[in-house]
This record gives C-alpha cells, structure tokens and sequence, in this order.
C-alpha cells in the first residue's frame, strides 16, 4: 500500500536524523583534533544545521533555520563554520529534500555574507551538488527533483563564484569603471537566466518546499532584475546623456573603436535585456499558477519595443560615427543605418523598462505577519538572537 510505504519511509528519514544527531554528541565528546580543518567544527552549530535540513519533505523547520540565520547575523566569524557545516550535510546526502534544504540555508548565508566584512566573506561554496542524484522518492519523481536541485545549485555557485571574483577585482584600480559596469550587467544577466531554469520539472511537484525554494528564487529576481534595470539606464545616460562618458582604450586601441567595443556591448546587453523580459512574464505566470506567494504581488514586466531597441542602436552608433569622422579614419562602414531621431533615451527607459523600487528596508514592516515586508515573503528573516541564547543546549 502507498501510503504505508510512505509512513516506512518518512520513519527510516526521521531515524537518520536522531542518528547524525547522536554522532554529533558524541564527537563533541571526544578531545579537540589539533587539525587546522577542526576549527571551522562546531558541534552545536552542526546540530542545529542538521534540525534545519531534516528529511521531512513536507515542510521546513522554521525554528532551525531562524537559528542558523540569526547565528550568522550574530557574528560574521560563525559564517564559515555554518557554511562547512552545511557542506558536510549536503556532500553526504541523496534526499532531495536534505540538498534543497541546505541549498535555501547556503542562500541565505550569501547573502549574509554580502554584508559581512571581507576578512569574513564566504568564498565559492565548498560543496558540490552538479551531478546530484535522489534516491529518496519514487522513481516517477526522482528524476524532477533532481534537476531542480541541480538547477538550483547551479545558480548558486555561479553566483558565489562571481561574488568571490568581485572580492579580488576591488583592488584593480586600473578597470575602466564603465566597462565593469557593462561586464557586471551581462553576469547578472546570466544570474536571471540560471534563476529562471529553478522550476519544477516534472509532473507532483507542487509540494510545499519546493513552493518555499521558488519563494526565495523570487526574491533573487527581484534583487538581480533591479540592478540589471539601474545597470543599464546608467550606461544609457553615461552615453547619450548631456555629459557622456569616455571609454578608456585598451593599449593599442583608437578612441573610436573602444567607443564601438563599448556600443557594441551596450546593444547585446540591451538586446538580451528585451529577451528576458518576455521570459521572466512566462516564468511569473508559472510561479503564479503553482500557487508561489511572492509571486502573487508582482508588476507586469513590459517588453522594450523592438522599434526603441533599433532607435537606441542608431543613437549609439551615431556617436561611433562622429568620433571615427573626427580621427579621420576612412573606412566608413557602420553597423546599422544612421539615421537623426527624436527619440530621448531616458523616455525609453522610464517609459517602457519595470525598475524596482529599492525601499525594501524596514518601512511598513511593523503591521506586518513575521516573515513578510510589504507584500513579499522573506524566506530569509532570521530570529532574533534571543531565539537562540533561549534555547538552551542546541545538541539535546
């Protein structure tokens, strides 16, 4: 009978659970190893990661995870401890809940790290879940789990691995600021495009973690799409504005050609951005139809016309035009037709593009539900810090 086979099942995943918290008792039993690795072990951090990414596929313990974060938001030196404590749970398992569940908490704890001082930012996650495969569910549903565990991996460690990269090019004062700006849209361009590959993939999907997982890929959207949106109308008024910017020509490079390297970039980033406005209203409309929260609230995302895309392209290349006319260079091949046009660029931007507001701080929240800031659900909110000092001994 299934639903005995489930029980059975669901009694095996619990029992693995008391067993990894009775091996962590008993190791912070034993003396302290002189290895330099024993330092980022903690016993009771690992005990509390463990309640956290419990085997029940049915709901997430909420009460384990606000004390994972409000550890994390305690003290930036127990970010790493918690990161590798989660790596040990993650590296070990084939439950599809286990791995998403540390996936959400790893999430949670990059973001944390964002803020952290950058002694103790996290690197590139330690853990690596590419090739993970469940065993946990019934075989007409393994393989849908999998990939969305995957998918969700994968867009993690993209981003930690770009967050890691940005740490080390702060001290490259040498980049034009311009081009890093440009370079910085195209990856969080390729950030949304990974996020948006989170979804469920098969048929008996709409289970409440996997509904909650989508919650906080919603929230990532939110945050990737808005800087997209504040990179590029920056890069438009840095180009076709009163006081435009000059690029810096790369050793050997004429000044026109690194303002067409530049134009060119601009477009295919323009051209991409126009690309993922219609994909991110297919992927809202999905996220809305299996019943996902923060969806729910979400504005229309307007698609910028095909026509303003060619206006901003003769507009840019124009001025690749004039200062190739100016250094006197002969060849007079253009990209596009140049044409005189009207049109404002920062009407196309305010007209047509969906910027976020970015007043998501505190304002409002006091009448709102825990968990909540103005419509959306924060699946990262963390206790407050009495929540774990309270608790007493978190192995027990």
């Amino acid at each position: 009978m299934t639903t005995a086979r489930q029980w059975w099942r669901r009694a095996a995943a619990a029992a693995k659970d008391r067993r990894s918290l009775y091996l962590t008792r008993v190791a912070a039993l034993r003396p302290a190893s002189p290895a330099a690795a024993a330092a980022l072990r903690n016993a009771e951090l690992e005990a509390v990661v463990i309640r956290a990414t419990s085997h029940d596929e049915r709901s997430v313990d909420y009460r384990s995870a606000a004390r994972v974060f409000a550890l994390a938001r305690a003290s930036p030196a127990v970010l790493q401890p918690l990161m590798w404590a989660l790596a040990r749970r993650a590296g070990r398992t084939r439950c599809w809940a286990v791995a998403l569940k540390a996936l959400m908490l790893a999430h949670g704890l990059l973001l944390r790290s964002d803020l952290a001082p950058r002694a103790a930012r996290l690197g590139r996650v330690p853990f690596d879940l590419a090739d993970f495969r469940d065993r946990s569910s019934s075989p007409t549903k393994t393989s849908g789990f999998s990939a969305f565990v995957r998918a969700y991996f994968h867009f993690l460690d993209t981003r930690s691995l770009f967050a890691a990269q940005d740490m080390d090019n702060n001290d490259d004062d040498d980049a034009d600021d311009e081009d890093a700006r440009l370079d910085g849209v195209s990856r969080l361009q390729h950030l949304l495009d990974l996020l948006m590959q989170i979804r469920p993939y098969g048929d008996g999907m709409e289970q409440g973690l996997i509904l909650e997982a989508m919650d906080c890929v919603v929230i990532e959207i939110f945050e990737v799409y808005s800087q997209i949106c504040t990179g590029i109308a920056r890069f438009l008024v840095g180009v076709l504005g009163s006081a435009p910017t000059t690029p810096r020509p790369r050793p050997g490079e004429t000044m026109a050609a690194a303002r067409r390297r530049r134009g060119l970039q601009g477009m295919r980033v323009l051209r991409k951005a126009s690309e993922q406005s219609a994909q991110l209203t297919s992927y809202f409309e999905l996220c809305r139809s299996l019943g996902v929260l923060n969806a729910a609230e979400f504005p229309a995302v307007e698609r910028i016309p095909d026509d303003d895309i060619r206006d901003l392209e003769k507009l840019i290349m124009s001025h690749v035009v004039e200062d190739r006319g100016k250094e006197k260079v002969s060849e007079e091949k253009a990209l596009v037709a140049v044409e005189d046009t009207g049109v404002a660029s920062r009407t196309v931007v305010t007209r047509e593009w969906v910027v976020f507001d970015d007043d998501d701080e505190d304002d409002g929240v006091a009448g709102a539900r825990q968990g909540h800031f103005g419509h959306y659900v924060n699946p990262f909110l963390g206790a407050p810090w009495e929540a774990v000092t309270g608790s007493g001994n978190l192995l027990v």
